[in-house]
């Protein structure tokens, strides 16, 4: 692949590589500006809803209230979706006509645009990104003159920090171990969303619960999660792994296993 050519929508090939060139630049000035903001389904990672909680200075229960909607996907586990407004184009609740509100704390899929990555067994295997560009007849930034490389532009958006957070959330859903199976247990969907959106809950959950009786923990991490928020959905990931897909990631106390032990009549 000549890395120096340009690929604008619909010009030259349509699978990009970090270090292929394309050609877009959003700005006020566009006619179409926000457009793209209307009447579109927004999926929202772990991260985005931390960052965006954060951003508006509200609790994650409050946040999920008033801008999300809630869905159970086909292995069961509930997902999120960005809530958009009841006007007739279905409005971002965020975005004005000057800008996102939340500009620096948007989601992963505005941030990433016009960009889509391409992902399959291949391309996972070969450890390689590849991306295309969006089919947006109406967007105009195809036609500034601005050309990034993929990698370039990615950086410039924000993107690098948001694929490091998804990681620890892919390595749950992305599991062999789940991939097959469909989650019908009802105390086990609301754990998997109280630890993937409603951190502010699972905070509590850890601090407030027998949970710090029951497990071993590092003191350090402990007192790291009561206020960090990322350090907290880390360990709100370790948590699903070890009750989800069995990883080792916690350790139940010996007294409270031998107290099991005992109550179960184990020797």
């Amino acid at each position: 692949m000549d890395n120096n050519t340009i690929k604008g929508q619909g010009k030259g090939l349509k699978v990009l590589t970090l270090d292929d060139k394309f050609q877009f630049d959003c700005h006020e000035g566009l006619n179409c500006f926000t457009q793209c903001c209307r009447n579109v389904n927004i999926f929202l990672t772990p991260y985005d809803v931390l960052r965006m909680k954060n951003a508006l200075g509200i609790p994650s229960e409050l946040f999920l209230q008033e801008y999300t909607h809630t869905f159970i996907g086909k292995n069961g586990l509930p997902a999120v979706s960005l809530k958009m407004g009841d006007d007739k184009d279905r409005s971002c609740p965020f975005v004005s006509s000057s800008g996102c509100g939340i500009y620096q704390d948007r989601p992963w899929s505005c941030r990433i645009y016009p960009l889509q990555p391409e992902s399959t067994k291949l391309t996972e295997k070969s450890g390689k990104q590849y991306y295309s560009i969006m089919n947006i007849p109406f967007c105009l930034g195809f036609q500034e003159s601005k050309i990034s490389s993929v990698q370039q532009w990615l950086a410039e958006q924000g993107v690098p920090v948001y694929m490091e957070m998804e990681q620890y959330f892919k390595k749950i859903t992305m599991n062999p171990f789940l991939r097959d199976k469909v989650i019908e247990n009802k105390k086990i969907q609301q754990m998997y969303y109280m630890a993937c959106y409603d951190l502010d809950r699972f905070r509590r959950f850890v601090f407030e619960s027998s949970f710090l009786n029951q497990f071993e923990t590092d003191p350090e991490e402990i007192e790291k999660i009561k206020d960090d928020d990322v350090a907290l959905y880390k360990f709100a990931m370790k948590w699903l792994e070890y009750g989800l897909i069995g990883q080792k990631g916690f350790k139940v106390k010996p007294e409270v296993m031998a107290a099991k032990k005992q109550a179960l009549g184990i020797k």
